[in-house]
Formats: structure tokens, sequence, C-alpha cells
């Protein structure tokens, strides 16, 4: 007997819900839970599966720890102040590196608690925490790099744990910004040697090396406090060369490096190992795997440019997406005017329906993506209900 396939009754949508954290306003696991109720507005009947998304920026941590049912825990350091701050990590399970710690450069340094001016900020406390875990008897550590204030070529922390900074007077010195022209000597410290007992994964969300036109400095100096952009690219230039002789290697063109103001560029020195921190996440939620079994992802952030498409993570699900076959849109806090978001999204949209003050998109963030999300997906439901055999059989 045939089959008369224009009788056949539609098969369920299959929805993904993956969007970052909407800086300053929700967190990845809030905005996909806005984008899902959304979604279900409009597709009453279709599965959505919700997979809050990072890429080594701020909620990397929270997004895995909650993934992998990770045991959360806490401990002290220096914030970027010089003030002391309670710095909270994950105990995770993976079946790839095992067990490991999580936990986030932003919890110590991160940018909305900077109060001292850019040049004065220090990672210290960076350093401090991975001391503090290692000593706990944590042997493998991974640290979120995004969405820090400070810009020092991670100074604080290779002064904390690998180096001795001091002056031309043999004088040891703040490991600052402000004070690295006036770095003479740098000296291996005797009391590093623990270091090749840890693994230390970097996750980074920028490709960046430490200097240049695309580097540190030039790119994203002035979003962390810095004015003369060229002569802080200079300084970065300098201090590397002297790290690079000390530590006997050479770390700060390498893709990465540039990440987090230079704390990319510092821990490579040191020994970690740095990754894309899309990547990383992305293959801990197995969207490497399972990306194919959607019928459409939607993804998003608090912003999306150019930037976008250079190690963060609505870009790198929209290369996976691609490679499987599956429709992918952006639905974003705000949309920067660029050909390469186009032709890399299956639609690029802000959740504003008109212009609004910033400071109302972010105190209605969560029911203007519902919103955005339910009227998206009223677009894509017409569409799909003209196809309903389209991707897959039923």
């Amino acid at each position: 007997m045939s089959i008369n396939h224009s009788e056949r009754a539609p098969r369920r949508a299959h929805v993904l819900v993956a969007p970052d954290s909407f800086k300053g306003s929700l967190s990845a696991i809030d905005a996909a839970q806005c984008m899902a109720r959304g979604v279900a507005r409009a597709l009453p009947d279709c599965l959505i599966t919700q997979l809050p998304m990072a890429d080594g920026g701020e909620g990397s941590a929270e997004v895995v720890a909650s993934a992998l049912a990770g045991e959360w825990a806490s401990l002290e350091a220096t914030d970027a102040n010089g003030d002391r701050c309670q710095v909270p990590y994950a105990l995770c399970r993976d079946s790839s590196i095992g067990r490991f710690v999580i936990l986030d450069a932003a919890a110590i340094v991160g940018l909305p608690q900077a109060r001292l001016a850019a040049e004065l900020r220090t990672t210290r406390g960076l350093g401090e925490a991975l001391r503090e875990l290692y000593e706990r008897g944590e042997r493998t550590l991974v640290v979120g790099l995004g969405g820090t204030s400070t810009m020092d070529g991670g100074a604080g922390l290779l002064a904390e744990l690998a180096l001795d900074f001091r002056d031309a007077q043999g004088v040891s010195m703040a490991p600052t910004f402000a004070n690295l022209g006036e770095l003479s000597r740098l000296e291996r410290r005797s009391d590093s040697d623990w270091l090749k007992g840890l693994r230390l994964i970097a996750l980074t969300d920028v490709d960046s090396p430490l200097c240049g036109p695309l580097g540190s400095s030039l790119v994203f100096g002035e979003q962390k406090g810095f004015t003369d952009l060229q002569q802080a690219d200079q300084v970065l230039a300098r201090f590397a060369e002297q790290c690079e002789a000390a530590m006997g290697s050479s770390f700060s063109t390498r893709s990465g490096a540039g990440a987090a103001g230079g704390l990319g560029f510092a821990l490579g020195l040191i020994g970690a190992e740095l990754q894309s921190g899309a990547a990383f996440i992305a293959a801990t939620l197995a969207l490497d795997s399972s990306l194919g079994d959607y019928d459409w992802v939607i993804t998003g952030e608090g912003r999306s440019d150019r930037q976008t498409l250079l190690g963060k993570g609505p870009g790198h699900i929209a290369a996976l997406a691609r490679e499987q076959g599956v429709p992918v849109s952006l639905l974003s806090g705000a949309i920067e005017d660029s050909t390469e978001l186009g032709q890399c999204f299956d639609g690029c949209f802000s959740i504003m329906p008109r212009p609004e003050s910033l400071v109302y998109a972010i105190e209605h963030a969560g029911s203007l993506l519902e919103e955005a999300s339910a009227q998206l997906a009223s677009l894509f439901a017409a569409i799909y209900r003209q196809a309903p055999c389209a991707r897959r059989p039923a």
C-alpha cells in the first residue's frame, strides 16, 4: 500500500536553545529559560532542549557545573582592587579529563567589580586561587578567562606564582600595569616547582595574541578603561620580552595570549593549555555529536558583532550547526550590522522592538527575550508546517 505523504501528521519539531549570557542582565541559564518560554508559546507541541552556552567568559563555571552536576565550594582571594573576596568554584568530573575544578577569572577580577584605575588593578588573586586549590589537593584546574577588568599581562599572577619583580635598584615592586615601565629585573621564584604537578587549562573567549593590531591593548583596552592604547601595547610588548627571557620560553604571539588582558599569556608561560572556551564547553555539552538531532537552533548573547566569530559561543554553535545542516538563528540584545554575521547565521535578530535606553534593555531583558523568541518561533512554525518531513522521517 502506498503512503500519501501529504496526509502524514507533522512530526514534532525539536528546537535547541543555546544562548550565552546577556552581560549585566541574564545568565546563560536564565536566557535559555526565557528563550524556551517564548518558543513554547509559538510551538506548544514542540520538543525544546535548553543547553546554556559559554565560551570561557563569565558564567562558564556555572554552565559546566550545571551540565556535569558539579559541587560548589569557595575560597578567599585578592580581587582586582586589592580587597579580599569570596571566589566560587565547582568540583566536576568528566570522562575525558577526570576530576577537575573550574572557576571564572571574572569572579576575582571581573569588570563590574573594578573600582581602581585600570593601571592599578591586579591579577594576583587568580594566582592565589590556583595555589590554594593545589594545596587543597586539586591537580586539574580549568579557568575561564573572559570578562576581566585587568590588562597587566598577568603580571600579578606571575608575581604570585613564578617570578620575582624588581626595579633598577633591586627593590621588590608591586606588579601592576602602572609599574611595568620600571621593571628592570625578573627572576624565577625558587618555590614554583609545584606548578609542574598541576594541569592548567585556560579557556579563552578570543584568539588574540598579546600585542599588535589584534592584541589585548588595541582591541580590548578601551573597554577596560585604558586611553593611550598604543602606549599600553608597547608596555606589554616589552614586559613580554622580559618574561619570556626569564622563563626561557615564548608565548606572546600564540592564539589566546591576549585573552583577559594578557592572562592567557601569563598562564601559557607557566604551562597552561590554552583551549577555545566555546569548543571546550560545546564538547562538555556533547554538542559536537548531538546538534544534528535538532530541527532548529537559537543562540544569542548580550551584544553580537565581529568578535562573535572570533571564538565566542554563538559563533562556535553556528559553525557546528552549519556543519550538520541545521538552521541556526542569532537572537541578541544588540546586533552590529555585519556581513560576516549574516553569512554565518540564518537570520540575526535583536530583542529590541523599538529604540530604548540601555538601562531599559537591561532591566527588561528577560521579557524582551521571551517575546522576541516567540515572534521568531512563529515564523519558524509557519515554515515548518509547510514542510513537516523536510529534515528527516517521522
